[in-house]
């Protein structure tokens, strides 16, 4: 698979079926998760989701990644413009959220978007990657990385040597790097 940014590169112009659909199932969940927070109405969910995707699209070709976290604030601008749009169009809700707030980077909501967006793009990164690595490999990463143990007592654990779990780690770590393009820290 492609990293994050060519693929996102992709998009411009006609997209191919596929990779509309990887969009969707990559970013979709994210954002129903934010529009449950939003106030805005579950059953407008996925025609919201689908128009920020659709800007997504149309206005990929303007996206400049100018560093970590750019993506992610560019998507989250689409999002807070959406949904201003939305609530604009529609009667006072009794949802209270700031989507000033939402949009600024240095906001409480802002960061949570970035921390979210990180969260779930790992997450669903090492979801994609860990069948392509030999059941060893991934557990001295996971044992290592995710829950924090020490290389020596990995290895001890899975009868490897300490330079073993070191380079499942590193092997681990290039491809999620590899897969995200960027998108996340």
């Amino acid at each position: 698979m492609e990293t994050s940014l060519t693929w996102l590169g992709r998009l411009t112009g006609s997209p191919a079926e596929g990779d509309w659909e990887q969009l969707l199932d990559v970013y979709g969940p994210l954002l129903r998760g934010w529009l449950s927070r939003s106030g805005a109405v579950a059953a407008d969910h996925d025609d919201l989701i689908q128009d920020v995707l659709m800007v997504v699209v149309r206005r990929v070709s303007e996206f400049d990644h100018r560093g970590p976290g750019a993506f992610r604030a560019w998507l989250r601008g689409i999002l807070a413009n959406r949904l201003r749009k939305y609530f604009r169009d529609r009667p006072p809700s009794p949802a209270d959220i700031d989507l000033d707030a939402v949009a600024d980077p240095d906001s409480v909501l802002g960061r949570a978007w970035d921390r979210e967006h990180s969260e779930y793009l790992a997450a669903w990164a090492l979801r994609l990657v860990e069948g392509d690595f030999a059941p060893a490999t991934w557990a001295a990463f996971r044992r290592q990385v995710l829950d924090g143990r020490p290389p020596r007592e990995v290895a001890s654990e899975l009868g490897l040597s300490v330079n073993a779990v070191l380079l499942a780690k590193s092997r681990v770590l290039k491809r999620l790097r590899a897969e995200l393009g960027g998108l996340v820290e």
